[in-house]
């Protein structure tokens, strides 16, 4: 019997081995990936902040983009920390912001894809949005008319971010206005073609100094982005981030963020 489970436990750490370096052999797969194009980067580490805004109102909201605990989140994967990353880029400007989009508001149905599950919140990132940007308007829009609401500041509206009528009918419903919007976030369908679609119909309303984000990039995806983010080159700088987390992969804890190139022009 010890014998047997001598020869599991050497199984076990085999099986392990190999898992992690298929994970690792990916991820130097995507670095690599068009290294010559994309030659500038940088790496960081930081200690999490108990006291991260951003991410204490992600625990009181229900919203996965992060966290300060695990404890009563109401998804059941481990949060991204996105916060982390969103709080060094926004705070300088966090009282400057007028108008923000998200795409995708967390649908709580499980027949839906990208669905939150059954105890999802909906609405929960735009509530961290509201709270944080206090002078700002949020807009979200999702392809689940159950879960559409409007509140103090807050208005969304049904849009298929992977067609183009309906994004631009979106669009004109919201009276939007090209590069009016300081902050645009793509958390919806989480496949290239829908991120593709919703950039291509809701870029000239960014503004010229702001940040578009698209988020949860899966491995597959992220060297589609590279592709179609290089083609583009002259008139956007994208960037492209790997998230670590405490043993953790990365999986799809990627952000892409996205500027126009207003001082080429």
């Amino acid at each position: 019997m010890k014998q047997f489970v001598k020869i599991l436990a050497l199984k076990f750490r085999v099986e392990n081995l190999k898992r992690l370096y298929l994970q690792e052999f990916v991820e130097r797969r995507l670095r690599s990936y068009k290294c010559k194009e994309l030659s500038h980067g940088f790496s960081t580490q930081y200690k999490k902040r108990d006291r991260s805004e951003i991410n204490i109102l992600c625990d009181k909201y229900g919203s996965d983009k992060g966290e300060v605990n695990n404890i009563g989140n109401p998804y059941v994967w481990p949060s991204h920390n996105y916060a982390d990353v969103y709080e060094l880029m926004f705070r300088l400007r966090k009282d400057d912001v007028k108008l923000v989009i998200e795409c995708g508001l967390g649908t709580n149905n499980p027949d839906l894809k990208s669905s939150m599950g059954v105890n999802g919140k909906p609405g929960a990132s735009l509530r961290v949005w509201k709270d944080y940007f206090p002078n700002a308007k949020i807009l979200g829009v999702d392809i689940d008319k159950e879960v559409l609401f409007s509140e103090n500041r807050i208005e969304t509206y049904f849009c298929d971010q992977t067609s183009s009528q309906s994004i631009d009918e979106f669009s004109k419903a919201a009276q939007l206005s090209e590069e009016t919007v300081d902050i645009i976030i793509d958390d919806g369908l989480h496949e290239f073609h829908a991120g593709k679609s919703f950039f291509e119909g809701m870029v000239k309303y960014l503004s010229q100094n702001g940040i578009y984000v698209i988020e949860d990039i899966t491995a597959g995806d992220l060297l589609r982005y590279k592709d179609y983010f290089l083609e583009l080159s002259d008139q956007y700088s994208a960037q492209f981030f790997n998230l670590s987390r405490p043993e953790l992969r990365v999986g799809d804890n990627r952000l892409i963020i996205v500027r126009k190139n207003t001082f080429d022009q």
